[in-house]
């Protein structure tokens, strides 16, 4: 079933979340639009914003809640703002279906592929292997949305459409990897995907000054502890969308930091990695275990060639922890990144998947 616990997800052009009142207005304009009563075949033949409202308070809340139905808004990730909407719908058997319009007000943005790539993440952890999609011979949009989100054309047949007409549909279909066998366990950790509930505990290490003075963020509020917890979400994993990996630390069912890794060139198998530690928990190895953990996952388990970690060359902390972690100093640029009102020096590690498994001193 579709895990609304889930949402929302974020990524930089688009978030997915539930539906609320205030998306009323948009949605009945947005459905308006030419385009969309021609190819989304809308169930009404025409919405107001106070049809939609009884919708949103009714059929689209007992759908989610039942986990068999999620119409959904795809929201400007900057303002919150409707762009468009996503239907899940007719699960069964390990397959969902996914139907979708943008507002023609954020059309060519690239707002649609972000929303599908949200659509995988919230259909691959709810437990899904695959998801259909339908479209009309003439919307060749979004037929190029969908081929290059990695869904393939099957043959075109007659159907039902949500308005419920027959018609001639193109059937499209996408297979969904499985999530990684996860958490991962080491001697004293446990590393997991993110969940909602961790955006306090990843505040309270990311709020603090000298966790944040060499990374490029600011010090965490509470709003960008809930932003960023939306988009690490939806990084589980580099064999499909999200193309990166963001897990939770944890030490004895405390959070404790987090681990990211994620590829910057996919044919060849280029990635990097990013860690940070609560300092509260700081000296005893932990961070070191946890880095050893995600590397030890990018050779073995996605075969990659090359993961490099790039910090600030006055971050001593973290250049020791790469050490420790079996990654080799590679350069040391001067002053090549602007950073907080200031030019930074840039220290460069790598690991090799031919290079020797670290061990402790």
């Amino acid at each position: 079933m579709l895990d609304s616990r889930l949402l929302p997800l974020r990524r930089r052009r688009a978030s997915l979340r539930a539906m609320r009142p205030e998306d009323a207005n948009g949605y009945a304009s947005g459905a308006a639009d030419p385009a969309v009563r021609e190819y989304a075949h809308l169930p009404e033949p025409g919405y107001t914003e106070a049809s939609v409202i009884t919708l949103i308070q009714g059929e689209i809340h007992e759908g989610l809640e039942r986990g068999d139905l999620a119409v959904l808004t795809i929201a400007d990730p900057g303002t919150d703002a409707f762009a468009g909407s996503l239907v899940l719908f007719g699960a069964s058997a390990g397959s969902v279906e996914v139907g979708f319009w943008v507002h023609p007000d954020h059309r060519g943005r690239g707002v649609a592929s972000e929303a599908l790539a949200l659509a995988v993440e919230f259909a691959r952890r709810s437990g899904f292997t695959r998801l259909t999609a339908r479209s009309v011979p003439g919307n060749q949009a979004s037929q190029l949305v969908l081929d290059r989100s990695g869904f393939v054309q099957d043959m075109p047949a007659n159907g039902t459409a949500p308005s419920g007409r027959t018609v001639a549909l193109v059937h499209h279909h996408r297979e969904i990897g499985p999530l990684l066998p996860l958490p991962l366990k080491t001697g004293r950790l446990r590393l997991r995907l993110h969940e909602h509930a961790d955006a306090r505990a990843l505040q309270r290490i990311y709020s603090r000054p000298d966790v944040t003075r060499y990374l490029l963020d600011d010090p965490w509020t509470e709003a960008d502890a809930g932003r960023n917890v939306e988009e690490r979400m939806a990084k589980t994993g580099l064999d499909d969308t999200s193309g990166a990996l963001a897990l939770v630390v944890e030490h004895e069912g405390t959070v404790v930091g987090d681990v990211q890794l994620w590829l910057t060139d996919t044919e060849r198998g280029l990635a990097e990695i990013g860690w940070v530690l609560d300092p509260a928990h700081g000296g005893r190895g932990l961070a070191t275990e946890a880095v050893r953990a995600v590397l030890e996952l990018a050779f073995d388990r996605f075969g990659l060639h090359r993961v490099a970690a790039q910090m600030d060359a006055r971050n001593a902390a973290s250049a020791r922890l790469a050490r420790r972690a079996g990654m080799q100093l590679e350069g040391h640029l001067r002053q090549d990144w602007w950073s907080k009102g200031e030019w930074t020096d840039t220290l460069v590690f790598g690991a090799l998947s031919t290079d020797s498994p670290a061990v402790d001193d």
